[in-house]
């Protein structure tokens, strides 16, 4: 029996490509964004925000990236998960670190999960596509 296991995790610098990818999008698309990424346990790594982005909308980034890397899942597939299942729906959303709407996507390296990145500011769509446009740049270095 093991008493510990390996965890692989992003690092600080390809959380750093991966937030600057993601707020460049946005101004490509014209928004300004905040953009979250966390560890594979969803810890924090590097928050940022262009000037402009509306500041509550931090909260719903670091929301999308906890979700997105502890349930290993991109967070706009909880619609379909929860339809039909309210009370789950209900408690999840009653969550204070969970965000069950689009924007927010498990980082994979080698098929594992080793951190996620969330984007808030945008329309969903919008939000979508900057955390897309992170994961792209970090996998162009790969």
């Amino acid at each position: 029996m093991s008493k510990t296991y390996l965890q692989a995790s992003l690092t600080l610098d390809a959380a750093l490509v991966i937030a600057r990818a993601a707020i460049n999008h946005g101004n490509q698309l014209g928004i300004k964004v905040n953009v979250v990424v966390v560890d594979s346990a969803g810890n924090r790594l590097v928050s940022l925000r262009e000037p402009g982005a509306p500041l509550p909308a931090m909260d719903f980034a670091e929301k999308k990236a906890y979700t997105a890397a502890n349930f290993r899942s991109p967070t706009e597939k909880w619609a379909e998960l929860l339809e039909g299942r309210p009370i789950v729906a209900n408690g999840l959303a009653q969550h204070p670190k969970v965000a069950l709407f689009g924007g927010g996507l498990p980082v994979l390296v080698d098929g594992s999960v080793v951190g996620a990145v969330g984007v808030a500011g945008g329309k969903v769509p919008e939000d979508l596509q900057c955390a897309e446009a992170g994961i792209e740049a970090l996998n162009g270095l790969i």
